[in-house]
């Protein structure tokens, strides 16, 4: 948090976990928009004693350029929204009322086309991706059905000893970022092949991520081909990351996979979580997965 204010700092750390990774990146680009989220508040706390004659609206008029500044950069609506929700809380931390009314926020559900993945797509899709790290990513979400952000914070202590034996499906066991839910998923031969070629020559602690490129830095590379492989489309890109874990679980639903199953992998939260988590050991959650892992392996 170095690089944020120290009032944001206070705010930050009174959030759980989770709230504090999202709020912290929306402040964080405010900060950028406005140069000083001190500065801000203090301002607005001024403008709030004035006179309604004399008023700037100040905190009205900052959202607001916020917004459009957000949507130059081409940011997401949901982000959007997001961000703006966390100078929105940050102001009530502090007893600060900032309304978003009259800031045209954009539609919180924008409409948007989704692309109908088969394997062979998925496969023909990431063939056309450069970056080894990026392709590894794209396969990791594909096969194990994780979230970019749960993807993206999986470190190399995560795998070391399955990965070091060479133990396939390989094993991510840990609980999802969002939600805190305990769960278990894998990937498969793909996945781990292009894993291997990703982290070849990187010298790795435990603690190294295993993909240091940024969330947003993966939705730009998926957005721009995503304009290549489908042209113009409506709302979001229909082929953005979080599209190859929707195809993780059509495709394995396709393959008759239990449905509690595929919420399992996932991450997603069933009835008393913690029993399910345990119900089976390691190897037997890896056996089921295995027995499926053709529904997510492309023949070439």
């Amino acid at each position: 948090m170095s690089d944020l204010d120290e009032d944001a700092k206070e705010f930050l750390e009174a959030l759980d976990p989770s709230t504090m990774r999202v709020y912290r990146v929306g402040l964080g680009s405010f900060q950028s928009f406005y140069g000083s989220l001190k500065d801000f508040l203090d301002a607005v706390e001024e403008d709030l004693r004035k006179p309604r004659r004399q008023s700037a609206r100040v905190a009205k008029n900052a959202l607001k350029g916020f917004v459009e500044w957000l949507q130059e950069r081409d940011y997401a609506p949901k982000t959007i929204r997001t961000c703006v929700a966390a100078v929105q809380s940050l102001g009530k931390y502090y007893e600060i009322p900032i309304s978003t009314r009259y800031v045209n926020l954009p539609a919180s559900h924008p409409v948007s086309q989704k692309f109908p993945w088969t394997l062979e797509k998925v496969a023909e899709f990431i063939s056309l991706i450069r970056k080894p790290e990026v392709r590894s990513v794209a396969v990791t979400l594909f096969q194990s059905g994780l979230s970019v952000s749960d993807a993206l914070a999986l470190t190399y202590g995560d795998i070391k000893y399955e990965y070091e034996r060479g133990v396939v499906p390989l094993c991510f066991d840990l609980a999802r970022t969002k939600t805190d839910v305990p769960f278990m998923t894998f990937i498969g031969d793909w996945g781990v092949s292009l894993l291997r070629q990703h982290l070849k020559g990187r010298r790795l602690r435990l603690e190294s991520r295993l993909y240091t490129i940024s969330h947003r830095a993966v939705d730009h590379c998926f957005e721009r081909l995503g304009k290549r492989w489908m042209g113009t489309h409506k709302g979001q890109n229909p082929c953005r990351p979080h599209s190859l874990r929707a195809a993780f679980r059509t495709l394995l639903g396709d393959a008759k996979m239990d449905r509690d199953i595929v919420k399992f992998f996932m991450g997603q939260r069933l009835p008393e979580q913690d029993r399910v988590y345990h119900s089976r050991s390691r190897d037997g959650w890896r056996k089921i997965y295995a027995e499926y892992e053709w529904a997510l392996t492309p023949k070439n």
